[in-house]
């Protein structure tokens, strides 16, 4: 159940800390201590409550090292809000997030590719292009597609769930 929530829980954690590296080093130390605190979870109640909850202490306990290390750090108030903010944002997380990854797996081969180095490997439209014998600004028009062609089949895939 631990390792089926791990993408919503480090979106979780990204949201109130935008530190992707620092969210990172959260989100492991989350993992562990909800291994190891699983027995404490209430079984039949909201399991990714839960695990936000429990990410949301070992942020707050982050920032606080960080903050004894002297290193600029959120307003413990402004991360509340944040927090916040970030649960009602992610309700239905794992559902998007698992329409998003069979929409990707039915985009062309070259599209996927274009998308994988964009966002998975953090390439700029620029490199693809040159890679690709394009313009930067054809790449930025694809990715633009591809982005719009994802949100509608993802939307498309939501409506076909049962409600809950």
């Amino acid at each position: 159940m631990v390792s089926r929530h791990q993408s919503g829980i480090y979106a979780y954690i990204l949201t109130i800390m935008p530190d992707r590296f620092a969210a990172q080093d959260v989100l492991q130390e989350t993992v562990l201590l909800m291994w190891k605190k699983l027995d404490d979870f209430e079984k039949g109640t909201n399991f990714a409550a839960w695990a936000y909850r429990v990410a949301y202490w070992q942020t707050k306990a982050y920032l606080k090292k960080v903050k004894r290390s002297r290193l600029t750090a959120f307003d413990p108030e402004i991360m509340d809000l944040l927090s916040e903010s970030a649960i009602e944002s992610l309700d239905g997380f794992d559902e998007r997030h698992n329409a998003l990854r069979v929409c990707i797996e039915r985009l062309p081969t070259g599209d996927a590719a274009i998308l994988q180095a964009h966002y998975q490997r953090n390439e700029p439209a620029a490199v693809i292009a040159g890679r690709l014998g394009r313009t930067r600004d054809a790449i930025k028009q694809v990715l633009m597609r591809i982005r719009k062609q994802l949100r509608r089949c993802i939307e498309r895939r939501l409506a076909e769930l049962p409600a809950s």
